[in-house]
């Protein structure tokens, strides 16, 4: 399907996803925004836009007062698409990964902030599988407890039987109050949006079962050939080691070992979500920026 060409923009839709894994192919993403399940998944939140410049794919979001922009992605004249479209849009470039800030960095022009709240946890894909040494002891007694505790059952989620998670996602909802918060009620959306498309995304789950019910579960796939993202990992907060089990069983049983590393994407400034994720010791953070002219 063709793609309007700059100026014009147009919605991201499902027939946009081969323009878009040809040019991730070709470019391996390192932020987890970039794979076409989670741009479409999530382009209702985020109000998304595409148009082509000079063969780099543009994403406008307009979500928000003022419009911002991913990184253009493909091959191309980075530097140029962005600045042009500065002039043209006003706005920001958000989510911006260091080697495309790197492209800014010594021109006085350009206004380049660190997004703490929306940087990458990568993780070595081992370390969550074998959790060595005294600084992951909370996490295998955890395991251990839940699993003297509770007879439980590790399902593969495929095509086929992915949509029986959305029971839990209800439930889970219903203790989160999740209608009345706006990022949890469009991650709902983004969910059904996962397993309706789940073939046609490429992804790769697994939940896990107590008393025949799912009571947690994880949506992962491929960012690039050493790194899996999971895009979704949830379960019931009210059963000890739970999450900690779902996440080593997923590891292990899903053979995501194939990768070296996991990226567990951002915790969007969520005092407890930071708190979790750095409990896992990341082995680096995908550092991203925002970019904007100092003459707007």
């Amino acid at each position: 399907m063709n793609i309007d060409i700059y100026p014009q923009f147009r919605e991201l839709n499902i027939g946009d996803a081969a323009v878009f894994n040809r040019a991730f192919k070709d470019n391996s993403p390192t932020i987890s925004e970039f794979t076409f399940t989670n741009l479409y998944s999530w382009r209702w939140a985020y109000s998304l836009r595409v148009s082509l410049f000079d063969g780099l794919i543009i994403l406008c979001s307009e979500s928000e007062s003022r419009k911002r922009f991913f990184t253009p992605i493909g091959k191309g004249d980075i530097r140029a698409a962005a600045e042009k479209i500065l002039k043209d849009k006003g706005g920001i470039f958000f989510r911006l990964p260091g080697e495309t800030i790197v492209l800014f960095a010594e021109d006085n022009r350009f206004l380049i902030e660190p997004d703490r709240d929306n940087w990458d946890y990568l993780y070595s894909a081992s370390d969550l599988l074998n959790l060595p040494g005294k600084k992951y002891d909370g996490k295998r007694n955890l395991i251990r407890k839940f699993k003297s505790g509770q007879a439980y059952e590790y399902i593969t989620l495929n095509a086929e039987n992915a949509a029986s998670c959305l029971d839990f996602e209800e439930a889970w909802c219903s203790l989160k109050d999740c209608d009345k918060v706006k990022a949890l009620s469009q991650e709902k959306r983004a969910i059904k949006d996962m397993v309706e498309n789940f073939s046609f995304f490429g992804l790769t789950a697994a939940a896990i079962q107590i008393n025949g019910v799912i009571r947690a579960f994880v949506i992962a796939q491929e960012l690039s050939p050493d790194t899996m993202v999971i895009h979704i990992f949830k379960a019931d907060p009210n059963i000890a080691g739970l999450y900690q089990t779902m996440l080593q069983e997923f590891i292990w049983r899903a053979g995501v070992t194939r990768f070296r590393y996991v990226n567990m994407e951002q915790d969007l400034g969520i005092e407890g979500l930071r708190k979790a994720k750095l409990s896992y010791h990341p082995c680096s953070m995908i550092n991203k920026y925002t970019l904007s002219l100092f003459e707007q």
